[in-house]
């Protein structure tokens, strides 16, 4: 479920958008152990949050997700579909969610039930601190999320012992048309001990948007023949 969660973070129901459509080359590194691998793919969105993803490496299938948080997974070669429904890989769960609707103040901080608890501001920069909601207060004590000129470059997360545990960076900005930036390259690092971390940098090419989408390609359909491997 690696690949799934690793595009499950992309993009949801675009109410706010200005496009209908749009895609993106998608490559994603991530070191560990002095070893790196890589996930190649083409992503397609409708303002519908339809998603289709067509991945090419390291295996070659394709992945359809919606705002219910319903995924099939689709083998082409073996005619194959795997289905799943989960709401956390709703593609409206995400942070690219609120990069792509405008709602960069906070990336969906607000909306899980968290509280800002202080803001500082160094030139350009605003830092922001934010507090969990009760039922993630055994998991999480803070987030600390930094703007700079308004849109977001950084945020991380501390765990229950107010430790590290997952910090991303936001850069190579985008403007997808005037008033909404898109980072074209996320870096994030994720702790899993104080002497262990993975890094995974996720790069982005190739945006098109609207009458540039390859509609075909958008509105695809997996055969009614496909068999179900669930």
């Amino acid at each position: 479920m690696a690949m799934v969660s690793t595009i499950a973070i992309s993009f949801s129901n675009a109410q706010y958008n200005s496009f209908d459509k749009i895609s993106m080359s998608m490559e994603a590194k991530t070191a560990k152990d002095g070893y790196v691998s890589s996930i190649n793919a083409i992503i397609y969105y409708n303002n519908d949050g339809k998603m289709v993803t067509y991945y090419s490496h390291p295996k070659e299938y394709i992945l359809l997700n919606n705002i219910k948080g319903e995924i099939k997974i689709y083998d082409a070669k073996e005619n194959t579909v795997l289905q799943q429904q989960n709401y956390r890989y709703s593609t409206e769960t995400s942070q690219f969610y609120f990069f792509l609707n405008n709602k960069q103040s906070d990336l969906g901080l607000k909306q899980m039930g968290f509280i800002q608890s202080n803001i500082s501001f160094e030139e350009d920069v605003m830092v922001t601190e934010w507090l969990p909601p009760a039922e993630m207060a055994q998991a999480i004590t803070k987030v600390e999320l930094v703007h700079e000129n308004g849109v977001p470059i950084y945020i991380a997360y501390y765990d229950a012992n107010n430790q590290l545990s997952t910090k991303s960076y936001y850069y190579n900005y985008n403007e997808l048309y005037p008033g909404l930036s898109f980072p074209a390259t996320i870096t994030k690092i994720s702790y899993i001990s104080p002497t262990d971390s993975t890094i995974t940098k996720t790069s982005f090419n190739n945006i098109l948007i609207d009458e540039k989408v390859d509609t075909k390609a958008i509105n695809f359909k997996i055969p009614d023949n496909a068999k179900s491997i669930n």
